[in-house]
């Protein structure tokens, strides 16, 4: 499970059962969205948060970021994924970079992989303009569409199984 953790598996998750104040503010320090905009800048925050204490995030209904479900940008949820498919994918390109011959190529494996990882994690967002949202939010954006698969089709992203 993406983002699982238990006591033997690093010093943070006592903090998480001591103080998530503390956890909170090493998600802000750490920056793990610099590229997101504002506007979601704290619903990505809110899924380092997640990712870290699993546990202590759980939908209480008393913040949203928390509740929301995969394809809502304004929820931890849809940031864990999009952050792990971005990570996931950097490594399919390292595997594959010994076969390729320049940039490009690069660029056309992340950018088949990301979406359909992001996809594969969360398939409400399958079929709708996500992709193109996404995008135009990024301090860095681009225009891309998201690749047709046949439905069911399994994602060119093998590695988180």
């Amino acid at each position: 499970m993406m983002g699982a953790r238990g006591p033997d598996d690093d010093w943070m998750f006592g903090h998480c059962e001591e103080d998530l104040g503390d956890v909170l503010k090493g998600c802000q320090n750490w920056e793990p969205c610099p590229d997101v905009d504002d506007e979601f800048a704290d619903a990505c925050v809110a899924s380092c948060l997640r990712t870290l204490c699993p546990d202590q995030t759980q939908c209480t209904g008393l913040d949203p970021a928390f509740c929301a479900p995969c394809e809502d940008m304004q929820g931890a949820l849809f940031w864990r994924i999009t952050g792990h498919a971005d990570a996931q994918c950097e490594y399919e390109v390292r595997v594959a970079s010994p076969t390729l011959t320049n940039w490009e190529a690069e660029v056309r494996v992340y950018d088949a992989c990301f979406p359909a990882h992001v996809e594969e994690h969360c398939p409400a967002l399958a079929g709708t303009d996500w992709l193109a949202r996404y995008d135009a939010i990024s301090n860095y954006p681009r225009k891309r569409t998201t690749p047709a698969r046949a439905p069911g089709s399994r994602a060119p992203c093998t590695m988180l199984r």
